[in-house]
């Protein structure tokens, strides 16, 4: 669980799981080479969090586990990555010592990707020291053996250091070559980081050469990348985000299970009070999670998160007007701050747009409903129910002019009529980017005017009075947990919550016999889940990482092949036909790797347009040629005639013994593969050591 932690920022819950990981290792008989994987994310994690003395000290720790497990590869490593948190800390003198002995290490035994890494770092070094032939020197031989690896990675960093330093010494033509060279491969690669560096250096060296149109060409393409970079960086944690919410639900479901079966084994009287204190544990966690997912919609228009507060309470008022009994109320009041939860997904220049929104723009900002009810379906809790029934009805029109549906009268879910009006009234009222805030009175106005059109005449008669009156006093919204300072309630306060889910608690609590057969059945779905990708049904990345590591250590093992494959184009069909168009594509060439390895090896989805085999045994060029036109050939049967796949092998022991870098190796040659083919379709001349 560390890997989501560390990428949303909580550094802090990162650590605290690898170091339980590292306390449970302890106790097994076989623990160093497991010892060494979490010492080394480890040192990762602190150093990202800016931990530099914490991550030295760990890494020093990896470092004598390595020499402990008697592994000059992975001693190497370790020594790389020590000498690297060291030249972050400005411990320069000491840093030289440990990236000296992970170079020699490396000379020794030919760990050339290593190597490559370590050259890199001692450039970076000897160039900030002003020594800039040493670095130019350090810079050209990791580019040389990147060349010989197929390291593109190592290649697109070496030329940009190569360029960088050739704009020291004022040679600009030398500059404007590598860095050119190095903007092309990044290219390529689809890599904005590196792209974002080689812009930067040629903004720079065309400036200095006074062509200063150019300058300013490269200086807005690194202005595009960066937003973009931004925009997928807030993407990946919303991502993030969306998964830990699933993984804390279905961890929730498993705690709930698990109870079921020490109430069928113990006495009922005595597992009862059991279940109820659990189920407030449960409910307090749950509700922490229904908050912070609002408060991630609502970050970007109101970075308090009170709008979504105001509206679960004016809802849970409405309800108790109408007679609505207490207990639904609250839930009302709760499931109702996740009304806007889609709008994670809308872009901020135009959920932020100050003016009039375009047809197009509105289109795509009406998709917040159905993607906020997708994000919460499928769950059992009667919270989220409710809370996907408002998230897909609350912007629907008595009159049937809504959206997204155009349901009309009663067809509107209840739960949708009440928050469309609290929603509504607590956006007038409050000042947003684009409009001023409205007073009470002219919202209320605003509100009736709209009966019959806008909302429910009846429920409107009702809810008046509610929100005449509902600003002048304290709010009485059920809240397990204040946002602002993340710590639970009184005792008493939080009282309300057994009743919120007494009705989930007595429906989880019915026939235990069937509870025990659904616990089994939940526990081999979240075991499968947890190990296959839900688009193509192909096990994911953390079984190929599970298996791959246990095919490759410990050394001896018998010989194998890894074969990487990314799908050459899938970013162009998603921009250009949707993301159903490029999810068919990726259906499809699962289908077609499963159908062209069967029985020669297992298939895995490791990432968004990746993906990977592990070979039952070596396979031969000749082998995996045959396989790639087996597969070639059923993408044509479904509709796919040009091969849409770049691949790369790397093969055990030869290439490397370790589990990382055999997945390294194969991914160099496959992007090396993928850079050839589009050059050859271009019909552009091929680079020297490309051939």
């Amino acid at each position: 669980m560390s890997g989501p932690y560390a990428d949303l920022g909580k550094y802090e819950v990162s650590v605290g799981y690898l170091f339980e990981a590292y306390k449970k290792i302890q106790d097994l008989p076989e623990r160093s080479s497991l010892e060494f994987a979490v010492l080394v994310n480890l040192a990762r994690v602190k150093s990202l969090s800016g931990e530099h003395d914490g991550a030295i000290d760990v890494a020093h720790q990896a470092r004598e586990s390595a020499e402990h497990l008697g592994d000059p590869h992975r001693l190497a490593f370790a020594n790389m990555n020590l000498g690297e948190f060291l030249l972050s800390a400005g411990q320069q003198e000491e840093a030289v010592t440990h990236l000296t002995r992970a170079f020699t290490l490396s000379d020794e035994h030919d760990f050339r990707t290593i190597k490559i890494s370590v050259l890199g770092s001692l450039s970076a070094l000897h160039e900030g020291l002003g020594q800039y032939e040493r670095a130019a020197a350090e810079a050209q031989q990791a580019l040389t053996l990147a060349l010989e690896v197929g390291s593109a990675e190592g290649e697109i960093e070496a030329r940009i250091a190569l360029g960088r330093l050739a704009m020291q010494g004022r040679d600009l033509a030398q500059a404007e070559q590598q860095l050119l060279q190095a903007l092309e491969l990044a290219r390529a690669r689809e890599t904005p980081k590196e792209q974002v560096l080689a812009h930067e250096q040629l903004a720079q060296v065309y400036r200095r050469s006074g062509q200063l149109e150019l300058a300013l060409e490269h200086a807005e393409l690194l202005r595009t990348i960066e937003r973009s970079i931004f925009d997928t960086d807030r993407d990946r944690q919303i991502r993030n985000l969306t998964v830990l919410f699933e993984v804390e639900r279905a961890q929730q479901d498993a705690q709930l299970y698990r109870l079921r079966s020490e109430v069928e084994q113990e006495a009922r009287e005595a597992a009862e009070q059991q279940v109820l204190e659990r189920t407030a544990e449960l409910a307090r966690a749950q509700h922490e999670v229904v908050a912070r997912l609002a408060i991630a919609a609502e970050y970007r228009d109101d970075t308090t998160g009170e709008h979504t507060r105001r509206v679960g309470q004016a809802a849970a008022r409405i309800a108790r007007a109408l007679g609505w009994s207490e207990t639904q109320a609250s839930v009302l009041g709760v499931a109702a701050r996740l009304h806007d939860v889609g709008k994670i997904a809308i872009p901020d220049a135009i959920l932020l747009k100050r003016g009039r929104l375009t047809p197009d723009e509105f289109q795509q900002m009406q998709l917040h409903t159905v993607i906020g009810s997708r994000i919460l379906s499928g769950s059992r809790s009667a919270l989220l129910t409710m809370a996907e029934e408002i998230a897909r009805s609350h912007h629907e029109r008595w009159d049937g002019s809504g959206y997204p549906y155009g349901l009309a009268g009663d067809a509107i879910p209840l739960t949708g009529r009440i928050v469309a009006i609290a929603d509504v009234f607590d956006a007038l009222i409050q000042a947003r980017p684009y409009k001023v805030a409205w007073t009470i009175s002219e919202a209320l106005l605003e509100i009736q005017e709209q009966a019959g059109r806008h909302f429910d005449p009846e429920l409107v008669a009702v809810a008046a009075d509610v929100l005449a009156n509902l600003h002048r006093e304290d709010s009485l919204f059920l809240n397990l947990y204040d946002e602002q300072q993340s710590e639970p309630l009184a005792e008493g306060q939080a009282s309300h919550v057994l009743a919120v889910f007494e009705q989930l608690l007595m429906e989880r609590t019915r026939e235990l016999e069937l509870a025990r057969r659904e616990a089994e059945r939940s526990a081999k779905r979240m075991e499968r889940m947890a190990l296959t990708d839900s688009l193509t049904d192909l096990r994911n990345r953390r079984a190929f990482e599970q298996d791959l590591e246990s095919r490759a250590a410990p050394l001896g093992n018998a010989p194998f092949t890894v074969l990487s494959l990314d799908v050459d184009g899938l970013k162009r069909i998603n921009d250009t036909l949707g993301h159903s168009a490029g999810d068919d594509l990726l259906g499809a060439v699962a289908a077609a790797l499963t159908a062209a390895f069967d029985g020669r090896g297992q298939a895995y989805r490791i990432g968004g347009d990746e993906f990977a085999v592990i070979c039952d045994d070596v396979m031969t060029a000749a082998d995996r040629i045959r396989c790639l036109e087996v597969m070639a050939h059923h993408l044509q049967q479904s509709g796919y005639p040009d091969r849409p796949f770049s691949t790369g092998a790397a093969d055990y022991p030869a290439d490397s013994g370790s589990a990382g870098d055999l997945l390294r190796i194969s991914d160099q040659r496959m992007y090396r593969d993928k850079v050839l083919r589009r050059q050859q379709r271009s019909g552009e001349p091929l680079e020297s050591g490309q051939a």
